[in-house]
């Protein structure tokens, strides 16, 4: 396997499901536990494979050594198996006479704890290769625990009780017998001075391991495993779909984590306690805010359902085990500060970086604009005004103004520091889908749907020139790095105009098929224009010559062309998504860079010209050599397909910026030397892609008016339907994030009865009506059916009640 690339998660294919993921103190290794009676040991800096090792039965149980050197496995053939990971020797720890259920070590690493099935509890010495046993519970140890200090041990068992030993005699020293049913789990907090044990209804007890005493009641049918946080403040449980976040001091649940669609595997607490990960049979990982309770990013790589998450030492790497035998690993760096009032909420048409290096604008369908912080993530402004979907957006040279054109047909110029339109162009005939700033910063040029271009005076927002002779609608306008000419090209030829006067200078003809896009060189004199039948052609603007076509073969499959910052190399992107680097004297093709397996939206380079990234409707992101040709990252963030990127550099670092079909706009930071660059997520908004066609709302309980008129603005069905406008400003000034409780409405629906109680009830019913008015000699069966039909009747209100309560929570 290659070398990891940040921000495209690799994986290890193994040869069976995986049941657990572990990560060594050290970092250095990960340890795969495999449902075919093996495990895996792989390296985390070249991923090679560095121990296997086949053993008997099954194992539920794995735990590393403190240096990380050493593997303890717990086996259903009653044995404890230690391996070493430099030299691959094991040693089996024979002793005990039922299946291993549970192996902890100590924290200086000199002794081993193992639970099983036949009651007892064994301590062991490992250099020594002796045991003690520990023998007070009466019913099967599913789970044992060292405190952070070694000194103590905790076990749990079938018999009701948690137990507490000294570890240096193997004393029992305290009996915690509060639990009325089976013990599954017990947790020390960080500190050592409490414990979390966990039975099987779901009750959690936390108590104080000096003095014995049952601290707090947590919960009631709420844990089915549970986390303790690093700093000890808060511990994480879930139960089926859900995740709960509970304060240690006073028991409340903090968050309710929503989100995940089937039922949750297993949880993780990143080592600096912000972060949360989850698995979940619904085949995605989540990574949750623990301040906040929100959703910060879904991974969804997997094609089956995850069993296992665990975070990397340093916490900046997440390592998930799959059933469908993978293991990826992700980069969890998320600095996104999530505001979902202030995302689109339709999707993004173009993105633009400022030339001052320190924002980002975007525009969409839901008719705004938004300026974001490109260190922090935070929106700036949010720009209202145009009454139909943005299509373009550009920043002044200076960056101190940047304009909007809309479908409305309008032209808007706003303030990049206070976020006010201080001119409106209008003008057209109708929806405009160009416009481009003349490097003096004195014209704005606008193309629409129609077949003029208009030239705008900046200062007084009056059209100075009205640019007709297209015949066809235009598709494409610039100015020339001097400013001096402006380029258009509509369906079968170019133009080129006089800046100034609005003067037609040359019409280039004899195009047989649609000119597809005109581009002009960042050093001038010459453009290019790619066209269906003719290929690439290149002219001379001051020559009006004609240099000699570029010769590829089917150039109907070609779609842009880029050209790098110095004009010496160009790229051109194809239908299929391949991308071809040309040089642009000789006329050869240079590379061929294949990652993408769809069609190829956009292409940029960077400023040096010495990297190339794609964005392409596989909702990837791809970051290429343009010497090599090499990919050196991938994005793959997207839940829809990537519209825009760009490319910015600052002072201190460079970033690429993506707008997405969802009303996702994220940043990534550009990392590494110069032929190792790498990417890490700076940060990203909320997905807003939101479909609640022909969900039905009417007589939910619990759902208030301004989420009722949320959800239909999504397109619910309900008692009535609101005024687009009026849904819009709810959406708009409510600081509730909005995606969790329609993420919450999809998950009930999931949920919800499917017509199998009532059939029961009437077919029950029926029966009791026919065995009732027989003859007499049924009676006593009729009493058996009706005692049935009590006691069923008892269970479908028990669960109508849950499903309602259930509901109002959520809503």
């Amino acid at each position: 396997m290659t070398k990891v690339r940040l921000g495209e998660p690799p994986y290890l294919k193994d040869d069976g499901s995986v049941k657990r993921c572990l990560y060594a103190p050290d970092g250095k290794s990960i340890a795969i536990l495999l449902g075919v009676h093996r495990i895996h040991v792989y390296s985390t800096s070249t991923w090679e494979k560095l121990r296997t090792d086949v053993f008997n039965g099954e194992s539920e149980s794995v735990a590393y050594s403190p240096k990380g050197n050493e593997l303890a496995l717990g086996e259903s053939s009653n044995t404890v198996r230690i391996m070493n990971i430099e030299t691959g020797h094991h040693l089996d720890l024979r002793g005990h006479g039922g299946k291993v259920l549970c192996v902890a070590y100590s924290p200086q690493g000199d002794k081993l704890a193992s639970a099983s099935e036949d009651a007892t509890v064994r301590l062991w010495n490992i250099e020594a290769k002796s045991s003690r046993t520990l023998t007070d519970h009466r019913g099967r140890v599913s789970c044992v625990a060292f405190s952070p200090s070694g000194a103590q041990i905790a076990s749990c068992s079938g018999d009701c009780t948690v137990k507490l030993w000294i570890t240096e005699t193997g004393r029992c020293s305290r009996t915690l017998n509060e639990h009325c049913f089976l013990v599954d789990k017990v947790v020390y907090s960080p500190l050592g001075d409490q414990i979390i044990s966990v039975d099987g209804f779901g009750n959690a007890r936390l108590w104080n391991t000096t003095t014995g005493k049952l601290c707090l009641n947590i919960g009631v049918d709420e844990f089915e495993s549970i986390v303790y946080s690093p700093k000890g403040s808060q511990v994480a449980s879930h139960r089926l779909f859900r995740i709960r976040l509970w304060d240690i001091k006073t028991g409340t649940c903090l968050h309710d984590l929503a989100g995940h669609s089937s039922c949750i595997t297993d949880v993780a607490y990143s080592p600096g306690g912000d972060l949360i990960a989850s698995a979940s049979d619904d085949s995605t990982v989540r990574l949750w805010d623990t301040e906040t309770g929100v959703s910060l990013r879904i991974l969804t790589s997997h094609c089956h359902p995850v069993i296992s998450v665990v975070f990397s030492p340093e916490g900046h790497r997440l390592v998930s085990g799959s059933n469908d035998g993978t293991v990826r690993l992700w980069d969890v760096e998320v600095r996104a500060s999530l505001r979902t009032s202030s995302d689109h909420t339709d999707k993004i048409n173009m993105v633009r970086c400022s030339p001052r290096g320190d924002q980002v604008a975007s525009c969409s369908d839901d008719m705004t604009a938004r300026l974001w912080d490109l260190e922090t993530g935070e929106c700036r402004h949010i720009l209202r005004g145009h009454i139909k979907a943005i299509s373009c957006v550009v920043y002044s040279p200076k960056g101190d103004q940047f304009a909007t054109g809309s479908l409305d047909k309008t032209i808007r110029l706003w303030n990049v520091e206070t976020g006010i339109c201080s001119l409106e162009f209008t003008g057209h005939d109708s929806g405009v889908r160009g416009i481009a700033y003349s490097p003096q910063e004195n014209q704005i040029a606008s193309c629409s749907h129609g077949r003029s271009v208009r030239l705008w005076d900046v200062r007084s927002g009056k059209c100075i020139h009205t640019l007709a002779g297209h015949t066809s609608s235009i598709d494409n306008v610039s100015y020339s790095p001097e400013g001096r000419e402006v380029f258009t090209c509509d369906w079968t030829a170019v133009r080129l105009w006089n800046a100034e006067n609005g003067a037609c200078i040359y019409v280039l003809r004899g195009y047989e098929g649609p000119v597809r896009q005109v581009v002009c060189p960042p050093q001038g004199g010459a453009i290019a224009i790619c066209s269906h039948v003719k290929g690439l052609s290149r002219w001379n603007t001051y020559t009006r010559r004609e240099y000699p076509n570029i010769s590829i073969g089917d150039w109907s499959q070609v779609e842009s062309v880029t050209f790098s910052p110095n004009g010496d190399q160009f790229a051109l992107v194809f239908w299929n998504g391949q991308i071809q680097l040309w040089d642009t004297e000789a006329g050869t093709r240079t590379q061929e860079l294949s990652g993408h397996h769809r069609k190829v939206t956009k292409v940029v380079y960077s400023p040096r010209g010495d990297m190339v990234v794609s964005a392409g409707i596989d909702n990837s992101v791809r970051l290429w050599d343009a010497t090599s040709g090499q990919c050196r990252a991938a994005i793959q963030d997207f839940q829809k397909n990537v519209r825009d990127i760009a490319w910015i550099k600052t002072s201190t670092a460079d970033y690429i910026v993506a707008g997405c079909s969802d009303g996702a706009v994220g940043v990534w930071q550009v990392i590494g030397g110069e032929h190792h660059r790498q990417v890490r997520l700076q940060w990203m908004t909320a997905s807003r892609e939101l479909d609640m066609k022909d969900t039905i709302i009417q007589n939910v309980q619990g759902l208030s008016e301004r989420n009722r008129r949320i959800l239909m603005l999504f397109g619910a069905v309900g008692e009535r339907t609101p005024r687009l406008c009026e849904a819009s400003k709810d959406v708009e000034q409510s600081s509730q994030p909005v995606e969790q409780p329609v993420q919450q409405v999809e998950q009930t629906k999931n949920q919800q009865f499917h017509g199998w109680p009532i059939q029961i009830h009437y077919r029950l019913l029926f029966l009791y009506a026919c065995l009732y008015f027989l003859h007499p000699f049924f009676s006593f069966v009729g009493h058996i059916i009706t005692l049935i039909y009590l006691i069923y009747l008892i269970f479908y209100f028990v669960l109508l009640l849950n499903a309602i309560e259930t509901c109002s929570q959520r809503w």
